[in-house]
């Protein structure tokens, strides 16, 4: 028995909106997140009611603003279409991205963990990066 969907929709920062079809259990967890989010700002304006003074300009808030539901969600999106997509990588790809970008390690450690010459280490990784940004993309 499928549950029926209800649409949500969220007005984001930069004025644009989205919708979402989601089932009711998840519109109700979406809702308490908003609700925690909306609460732990109105704490932390209280206890951090103050702006940095640099240059004579108060009009920078020492606290980055917390991030609403609907950039979330929005986040969420681009996350899964990038884990897709790098699921299309071949192995060797996906393995070379994960040591450069999650392990932090340069060309050169790549290329000698792997026993390759730094160039191919290097080619690997960008196609790589080629191939990702054209299948998030599409």
């Amino acid at each position: 028995m499928d549950k029926p969907l209800v649409t949500i929709s969220y007005k984001l920062a930069n004025g644009s909106q989205i919708s979402v079809e989601v089932s009711t259990p998840v519109k109700e967890l979406l809702e308490q997140s908003d609700r925690q989010i909306r609460s732990q700002r109105r704490q932390d304006r209280r206890h951090f009611d103050f702006k940095v003074s640099t240059d004579g300009n108060s009009d920078s808030p020492l606290l980055p603003t917390c991030e609403d539901t609907a950039n979330l969600l929005e986040r969420m999106g681009r996350d899964t279409r990038l884990h897709k997509a790098i699921g299309k990588l071949t192995e060797v790809q996906q393995r070379r991205l994960r040591l450069y970008y999650f392990y932090g390690l340069n060309y050169s450690q790549i290329a000698r963990l792997e026993g390759i010459s730094c160039r191919t280490a290097i080619d690997t990784i960008e196609q790589a990066k080629k191939r990702l940004n054209r299948l998030c993309r599409d």
